[in-house]
């Protein structure tokens, strides 16, 4: 499983997100992932090493009405809480290829991206840190 698939999965898990990887569909109430540049890596001497890559969260929500844009930022308020309070609540799933994620992270606000007449795109960035043991070295 890519960890883009792995953070879909964990969002999954709040009200039955279904998010699509480098893609949002036109409408709403549609999620997408993408994959941010950087990568931070810390080695240690058993030869194991920390990962933290960076994601994008899209969520295209209805905007027509006030109580519309009232919903959508409670529901990405809600969310970022839901992700903040994920690792006090939950362990954390299981992930193959000799990984375990350590952290997972809103590391910027939700914030309006565009605006159509009827749907308002949002973006916020998430982090997410796994350690990756090292195989037949």
């Amino acid at each position: 499983m890519t960890i883009s698939a792995y953070i879909a999965k964990i969002l999954s898990e709040y009200e039955g997100v279904a998010i699509d990887m480098n893609h949002v569909e036109v409408g709403s109430d549609r999620y997408g992932l993408y994959k941010s540049p950087g990568r931070y890596k810390s080695e240690f001497t058993d030869g194991s090493y920390e990962l933290t890559e960076n994601f994008q969260f899209f969520a295209r929500q209805r905007s027509v009405s006030k109580a519309e844009r009232k919903e959508a930022d409670e529901w990405l308020e809600d969310l970022c809480y839901w992700v903040d309070d994920y690792p006090c609540k939950k362990d954390f799933p299981q992930i193959d290829g000799g990984r375990r994620v350590t952290a997972i992270a809103i590391t910027g606000a939700p914030y309006v991206t565009s605006a159509e007449d009827k749907d308002v795109l949002y973006q916020m960035s998430i982090s997410i840190s796994y350690i990756r043991e090292r195989e037949d070295v």
